[in-house]
Parts: C-alpha cells; structure tokens; sequence
C-alpha cells in the first residue's frame, strides 16, 4: 500500500462512523464484546489522529482525551486496519498525537497497552507504569504504558 496522510479530526467529522466501525471490528468485537455493550465512551472534546490512504480509505485512528492545559493527558483506542498494519500507520499516528499534546500543554502521557503491543510502543519510547492486569472488558493482558513529552 503506497503512501498514507495523517489527518486530526473531532467527533464531527462526516465520516466518524467509520472510525467506530474499526475500532470495533479490531479492538473489540475479535474479543466477544457485543456491539451493542458501551464499549465507546464519547468524551466530546477527544482528538484524532487519522490515517487515510491513497483512495481517503481509513487506515487507522489513535485518541486523545480532551483535558487540553492538563500535564498529563490519556490516549485511548490505538488502531490500524489489519491490511495496513507494519508500514509505519501506527507510529506516525502517535508521533501526531504526541505533537497535539504537547501543543496543548502535556509534558506526559499514559495508555493501557494490550500485551500484544509493548514491544510496539517501547520502540517509541514509552515506558511500563504498572503490572500486567487482565482487561474488564476485553479479558486480554494489559499494562499501564508512561511517555514523558519534550
């Protein structure tokens, strides 16, 4: 797959739906959680960072939670599309969110990473703050992950 673009988005953008849809479809539903369990909590205010491909065809999303000003800020819902995964989708999605936060004031940021992608973000810099503890919702193997910004 040639060339991708990076794109911020709220909410509102049109086709927001879709960005449900792969969440789902990679982040939930694999793990027997039904569509219509309150899997998605809205937060309005979140930040995406988008992937789109060379058609405007979503390739993945990434979230940050909207405490803008806040020192410490939360990212949420990682997500490449299983076609596009390993072409560098998912890092160019956290080098934007980790841009917006740190435009807004975040020196640091934190996520629950699935067992699956620790290596993933240790390769970006990002840092074990916890034990492994088993997801509520999804029942897989997570870990609080830390980065400090700047």
């Amino acid at each position: 797959m040639p060339g991708f673009r990076i794109e911020t988005v709220t909410h509102d953008w049109p086709r927001f739906a879709e960005v449900l849809g792969l969440y789902f479809d990679v982040l939930y539903g694999p793990f027997g959680v039904e569509r219509d369990f309150e899997w998605y909590h809205p937060a309005h205010g979140s930040r995406f960072a988008i992937a789109l491909g060379p058609a405007g065809e979503l390739l993945g999303s990434a979230r940050l939670l909207p405490e803008a000003g806040e020192e410490v800020r939360q990212v949420r819902q990682v997500v490449v599309a299983p076609a596009a995964q390993r072409l560098g989708v998912g890092r160019e999605l956290m080098i934007a969110l980790e841009r917006i936060a740190a435009e807004e004031g975040a020196s640091e940021l934190w996520l629950n990473a699935r067992h699956t992608a620790f290596g993933f973000y240790e390769a970006l810099g990002w840092e074990f703050s916890s034990e492994p503890f088993i997801s509520e919702l999804t029942g897989i193997p997570h870990r609080e992950m830390r980065k400090r910004l700047g």
